[in-house]
């Protein structure tokens, strides 16, 4: 027997190993030439030699047992034996020096099971105190986190490209010290002396990550965003109108049959009329528009009058009410235009039902054929003629549609353009207006609680000043320096409305490597709205950054780690009557496709059974402390590879800073003790009866 031999296997399957101890080892510890070594310790490794291979086991298990012998000679029993047995979970393969997770070679039974020689330990983890400078191209595992648990002389390091690069999943029960794996994870990165344009953006909900980076290595390094509105120069500012039509039927709940449409409709007009460009193809687009509702209405059959009416009367006073542009760009036609809605509008209504003297639709009758069959003929010739106008007007590039990122008034938009959609409804405006009745009500909340003035500003008009703020909030948001653009001056646009604009217009000369954008005094009600609009942005940044020919940056040449604290409150998995969730449906996106345009996310969370099941399969690397939620741990059993189910035992009884890290971003499943973050993240526990004994508490500024 070898002096490395502790054993020889007596099972084995697809995932574990059993190896019988030897009989020869009176204690599960021996001394070697490289000093005494424990044997059987959970969580550390064996060897199993395998042809030109060495296979590397977890041990998960260690028993014992007794057995009775029946000696042949005597035909007797002897008194019992102890039979010790050692569980092994296969986690990878030792080929010379090199180590990579996974067994392709399985060993088979009576073969001899070594301890751990510090060769072994360093394929494993690599060379204690190694700190070469990796290649840039191909860094490997060069990312320090932690220290083994049980050979607290190693390193736990990770693979930045694979550990970040394919998401990373930082779970535990509150108190097990995630905020602080956080920080400490981010901190050992900016740490190497080579790394410079890192960019973390930190959703952080709980107002915890100032305190771990505002004095990292110099201020300069980060950026503070707060939610505080009394923060004026550097505050969190993100004008309403980045948002997509998407955005705004979500805040504002419209619902899909009637006030979605409408809502759309008047984020159209808003937009596109904001725009001197296409302001008349957008006046004939709207006219397209409604022409093709009344010819719609025309073909029906039975009641459509009611419908002929509302849409000819809204043409007509639409039209009446653009004069000048109606005058400019219908010219002769206007006034025949006009006739036929007019002479229309009067047939339809002499067959809607009045009742009590108003005009108010009960019993329509439909119009007659010979009406309907020459008012369909003009309005096609209409038709064919505005499209050709409108086709030699401007170019499709220059149209701004309700998702278009382009300023427009907020006054007008609830004023004028919300009451034109209604207009142009098919049916009685009354009925549609009651339907939109509690959207409109919500929006005119929105604009006038001074709670969301961060997103819909103060009431007056400066913010159209500004030009290019999209590209200057990205600047911002992603810690950029100053670009090129053209930014309006502090005589067009004043200081201080937008903060995120003044940065970038006083020229940002540094990068920022991370940015914590704190959303705790949120109100709760738009903070899953706001960080979903935030991941979209950023997302859509990087897939136009990818195309070279136009961007001149390239696929994954901008990465950027989006850190997501507590995604439980916002990446929720849909359950039961849920409604749809848009942050869900950002980040799920994210984390199938992000990867593709060099965005990673790190999704830290104490309750896993709570987040999108999406989200966290493809999470490629873990870093999993405490839980002890039985729900928790059988929703994270059903995400990570039934290999490391033996190991996720421990899970409820591991200590603080302590943590299992699993997945293709280290070098081996590890029990590591996590690196102290400094300094830390303002996460600590409450000093309860500290403040009940104190003479006279004094609140922490």
């Amino acid at each position: 027997m070898s002096d490395q031999e502790v054993g020889r296997i007596v099972a084995v399957d697809a995932a574990q190993v059993t190896v019988e101890l030897s009989k020869d080892l009176k204690a599960l510890a021996t001394s070697t030439y490289e000093g005494v070594s424990e044997i059987g310790r959970i969580n550390s490794y064996i060897i199993v030699p395998t042809g030109a291979h060495r296979v590397v086991g977890m041990v998960t298990r260690v028993v014992m047992s007794e057995e009775s012998q029946l000696r042949a000679d005597q035909m007797t029993l002897s008194l019992p034996t102890a039979r010790r047995h050692l569980y092994a979970t296969l986690v990878g393969t030792i080929d010379g020096t090199s180590f990579e997770q996974g067994v392709s070679v399985f060993p088979v039974l009576d073969t001899p099971v070594m301890m751990t020689t510090k060769a072994d330990l360093a394929a494993i983890f690599g060379e204690p105190g190694q700190d070469a400078p990796p290649d840039a191209n191909r860094p490997g595992y060069c990312i320090p986190i932690a220290k083994s648990a049980v050979f607290n002389q190693y390193d736990v390091k990770v693979n930045p490209d694979v550990f970040l690069g394919k998401h990373l999943a930082v779970l535990g029960s509150t108190g097990s010290g995630k905020s602080c794996t956080v920080s400490t994870i981010i901190q050992s990165i900016l740490e190497q002396p080579a790394v410079k344009h890192a960019t973390f953006v930190v959703f952080d909900t709980n107002g915890e990550y100032r305190q771990a980076f505002d004095e990292f290595e110099g201020s300069d390094r980060a950026l503070y965003l707060p939610s505080d509105p009394l923060a004026s120069d550097d505050r969190l500012v993100i004008p309403y109108w980045f948002m997509d039509s998407e955005d705004f039927c979500r805040l504002f709940g419209a619902s899909e049959q009637t006030q979605r449409p409408v809502l759309i409709e008047a984020l159209g007009r808003a937009r596109s009329g904001a725009s001197e460009e296409s302001a008349e193809r957008h006046f004939l687009d709207t006219l397209i528009g409604d022409l093709n509702k009344l010819l719609a209405a025309l073909g029906e059959t039975g009641n459509n009058s009611k419908s002929v009416w509302t849409l000819a009367d809204g043409l007509s006073s639409f039209i009446q009410g653009h004069e000048q542009m109606a005058n400019h760009v219908l010219r002769e036609t206007r006034a025949s235009m006009v006739g036929m809605l007019s002479s229309l509008a009067s047939e339809a209504l002499k067959r809607v039902g009045v009742d009590r003297g108003t005009k108010l639709p009960t019993y329509p009758e439909p119009l007659p054929a010979d009406i309907t069959a020459d008012a369909r003929v003009h309005v096609q010739r209409f038709l064919t003629q505005f499209i050709n106008t409108a086709r030699e007007l401007v170019p499709e590039s220059a149209i701004r549609t309700a998702d278009s990122p382009s300023h427009f008034s907020k006054d007008m938009f609830l004023g004028q353009h919300m009451e034109q959609a209604l207009r142009m409804q098919p049916g009685a405006e009354g009925r549609t207006r009651e339907y939109c009745a509690t959207m409109l009500m919500r929006i005119t909340r929105f604009l006038s609680d001074k709670r969301f003035d961060f997103l819909f500003g103060p009431p007056n008009k400066e913010w159209a000043n500004s030009r290019h703020s999209l590209a200057a909030f990205l600047r911002d948001i992603l810690g950029l320096p100053s670009g090129s653009d053209s930014l309006s001056d502090t005589n067009t646009l004043n200081q201080r409305l937008l903060p995120f604009y003044d940065r970038q217009r006083t020229g940002v000369a540094m990068r920022r490597n991370v940015v914590v954008v704190d959303l705790s005094l949120l109100a709760s009600e738009v903070l899953e709205n706001i960080i979903a609009l935030l991941g979209r942005l950023i997302l859509e940044f990087l897939q136009r950054a990818s195309d070279v020919t136009t961007s001149g940056t390239g696929r994954g040449q901008l990465p950027v780690v989006l850190v997501l604290e507590e995604a439980q409150n916002y990446v929720r998995e849909e359950r039961g009557m849920d409604g749809k969730s848009v942050s869900r449906e950002v980040f799920e996106r994210i984390a199938r496709e992000g990867r593709k345009y060099g965005l990673g996310l790190i999704v830290a969370s104490q309750r896993p059974s709570e987040l999108s099941k999406t989200v966290l399969s493809q999470c490629n690397s873990f870093v999993v402390h405490r839980l002890q939620n039985p729900e928790d741990l059988r929703y994270f059993r059903e995400i990570v590879p039934a290999i490391f189910e033996p190991l996720l035992k421990q899970l409820p009884s591991l200590p603080q800073r302590y943590a299992l890290v699993l997945g293709e971003g280290v070098r081996a499943p590890t029990l590591a003790y996590m690196r102290e973050a400094k300094p830390l993240p303002d996460s600590q526990d409450p000093k309860l009866y500290a403040h009940w004994v104190a003479e006279s508490p004094q609140p922490r500024r």
